[in-house]
């Protein structure tokens, strides 16, 4: 009987802990954007520019202090007061040694981007650090202890507080400086909502051997992070680098909302896949019958967001953030045609991590870094278009590899895998197809827009029923299984 009331109540934890893990990311999500329409109006790319290419600085800073200790400390299964405290010291300590590092580096950043008002930007956008730093462990033993709703209050209302410190300031004139203390505001914010929500207050201790005991593993998930972070953020660096402000500000508009249409949808499938792989990895044939459906319903959901998002993105960009941001429009479709392919990529990576092969994984991850440096070099000198075809075709080779390599694994071939895939790609062709007639009509960009997004769906439901596609049968019956 207490093992039962226990497994309830962890089952109890976890719907709860779903259910406000998905609050919390569609709440930022919609305050983030509707922030980003305010402020894209007002101000100019040049600005989003300026601040965007100090992004990989701030980002590489908060990997080092937070990914390290801070994975750590969750994986590890009994913390102390002596661990979390030591680990306290040693972030702010050490954060603001990068701070003064970063500091008296910023005139350098500023010749590299050759923009000298970066100097003054970077020593203020750089004063997160140490502001994070003071709220890690808080954060850290809130997730851990899976207190999501805790961690909710505080993303969203240090998203919403910072939005309307940016807005304020960019409608009063200070342009640039709207940006950076937006993001400044927002880890000020959600510091101190963490030290009021989060319970836990450091005591005067401080021990060598804390560090000791968690160092292993937090190089490890440091490392991944660090990669990551870099790899993030490379196409900023190179295009702040060998080009304008100008154009940073566009090509990290067009991720930004490229990244809304996305997200949501990918992430939500990578929570649940890894696991879910794992758990009938001793059965290969039930494991293939569950790539095969995860498969086809990512690809069925997620494809005609990214394809619907590249056929509707000059009215897209037109109407939420106003014609000067149109040169974004060319750089968005190429990264929506590279996330098109994101689930087949990671739901592949999710069979290979859950059948122990992670051997292979690092170095199917290995080649694709490889190819996406390889492409930088091959088709900088020409243009940023130029560059980001380069980056599909990385991530559209890398993920074909990926899917030779599981499908090896777990004996579902590349070949059959695209097969499965058919139906799916035609519904989305004739969907593109049908908004390319739908523009043919002189309405003005929100009527066309409006009929691209309901008729686009329509077609897109019917052309599924007609063609009898598995995955949306699957979905239909799930929703009147609900109803």
């Amino acid at each position: 009987m207490g093992g039962c009331r226990m497994n309830q109540g962890i089952k109890k934890t976890f719907i709860a802990g779903v259910f406000w893990g998905v609050l919390e990311k569609f709440s930022v999500l919609f305050v983030g954007f509707f922030i980003t329409i305010l402020l894209a109006r007002k101000l100019t790319p040049a600005d989003y520019g300026l601040v965007n290419m100090l992004y990989i600085f701030t980002l590489l800073a908060n990997v080092i202090l937070d990914a390290g200790f801070g994975q750590a400390l969750i994986q590890k299964k009994t913390v102390t007061d002596q661990d979390t405290s030591t680990v306290f010291y040693f972030n702010v300590v050490f954060s603001l040694f990068l701070y003064g590092l970063l500091y008296a580096l910023a005139p350098y950043i500023a010749q590299f981007y050759r923009q000298p008002l970066l100097t003054d930007i970077a020593r203020v956008s750089f004063l997160m650090i140490p502001v994070n730093s003071l709220c890690i462990i808080q954060h850290v033993l809130l997730t851990k202890n899976l207190k999501v709703k805790e961690l909710t209050i505080v993303s969203v209302s240090a998203s919403f507080v910072s939005g309307v410190v940016g807005v304020f300031l960019a409608y009063t004139g200070h342009g640039v400086w709207a940006l950076v203390f937006q993001g400044l505001t927002l880890q000020v914010v959600r510091a101190m909502i963490l030290w009021t929500v989060g319970g836990w207050t450091p005591r005067w201790v401080f021990q060598l051997e804390s560090i000791r005991s968690i160092w292993n593993f937090s190089l490890n998930i440091l490392g991944v992070g660090f990669l990551s972070a870099i790899f993030q953020n490379i196409y900023t660096v190179i295009i702040g680098r060998f080009y304008n402000v100008n154009e940073v500000g566009f090509y990290n508009q067009a991720q930004r909302l490229e990244s809304v249409a996305s997200t949501a949808i990918t992430s939500s499938i990578q929570r649940v896949s890894f696991p879910a792989f794992a758990a009938l990895q001793d059965n290969k044939e039930r494991l293939r019958e569950a790539f095969k459906k995860v498969m086809d319903l990512a690809m069925y959901v997620h494809l005609p967001v990214m394809i619907g998002a590249i056929a509707v993105g000059h009215d897209l960009f037109l109407l939420l953030l106003g014609e000067k941001w149109l040169p974004s429009v060319p750089y968005f479709e190429l990264l929506c045609i590279a996330s098109a392919m994101y689930p087949l990529h990671m739901i592949n990576v999710s069979v290979l991590k859950g059948v122990g092969l992670g051997k292979l994984y690092f170095r199917l991850e290995a080649v694709k870094r490889g190819l996406i440096v390889a492409f930088i070099f091959l088709t900088v000198r020409y243009s940023i278009y130029i560059l980001l075809v380069g980056y599909v075709i990385a991530t559209v080779s890398s993920t074909f590899l990926n899917m030779y390599c599981c499908g090896k694994a777990v004996e579902y071939k590349l070949i059959d895998q695209l097969k499965d895939l058919l139906p799916t790609l035609g519904c989305n062709l004739l969907m593109y197809c049908s908004i390319q007639l739908f523009h043919l009509c002189a309405f003005s960009p929100m009527y066309r827009l409006s009929l691209d997004i309901i008729g686009g769906i329509l077609i897109y439901v019917l052309a599924s029923y007609l063609l009898r596609v598995k995955p949306f049968f699957h979905l239909l019956n799930i929703i009147l299984k609900r109803c």
